[in-house]
């Protein structure tokens, strides 16, 4: 069944609040924009299970781009990004893989920097089957996704090596 993200999340952008670089004191908190961490400061907004979702400045249109992501815990949230707490019956892990790579080039504007709205947002769809399904999908999503990391790393040493065997056979020639 679709539903819109007004009717699933409770829409916390109101406790945003952006903090220029200059002004940012140094701490152990997050601060995350449209497309994740910005900095670390001090002080937090948010203590919670969420969902980061671009508003502007995302990587909308991307493939291999997410405009949203989860977070856990003390963070805090410019106004770069819509913090989304799902509702009773939605799995945040759910929320944010029916987000990740939404569709938005029709509802986005904005010539120099796309924006995506709250009053867009809002009346975004996604598929909510049950809880148990929700569950079980993320399950799965999460494997690959530990598969594709386990395989990024694997990529990264087979890199090394061939660099440094590479090193190893032409160093003494020069």
């Amino acid at each position: 069944m679709m539903k819109k993200i007004e009717d699933i999340c409770y829409i916390l952008d109101r406790k945003r609040v952006p903090i220029t670089a200059s002004n940012r004191e140094p701490g152990p908190y997050p601060y995350y924009g449209a497309n994740g961490v910005q900095d670390y400061v001090t002080g937090f907004l948010f203590d919670d299970e969420l969902v980061l979702l671009a508003e502007d400045g995302g990587n909308f249109g991307s493939k291999d781009k997410p405009i949203a992501y989860r977070v856990s815990g003390k963070c805090w949230v410019n106004n770069h990004a819509h913090v989304l707490k799902p509702k009773e019956g939605v799995d945040v892990d759910y929320l944010c893989y029916a987000l990740m790579f939404y569709d938005v080039s029709s509802i986005v504007n904005g010539a120099t920097r796309q924006k995506l709205t709250q009053a867009d947002m809002r009346k975004m769809e996604i598929y909510l089957p049950s809880i148990e399904e929700q569950c079980k999908i993320v399950k799965v999503l999460n494997k690959v996704c530990d598969l594709i990391s386990y395989r990024q790393q694997q990529l990264a040493k087979l890199d090394e090596l061939v660099k440094a065997r590479f090193v190893e056979m032409f160093a003494s020639i020069s």
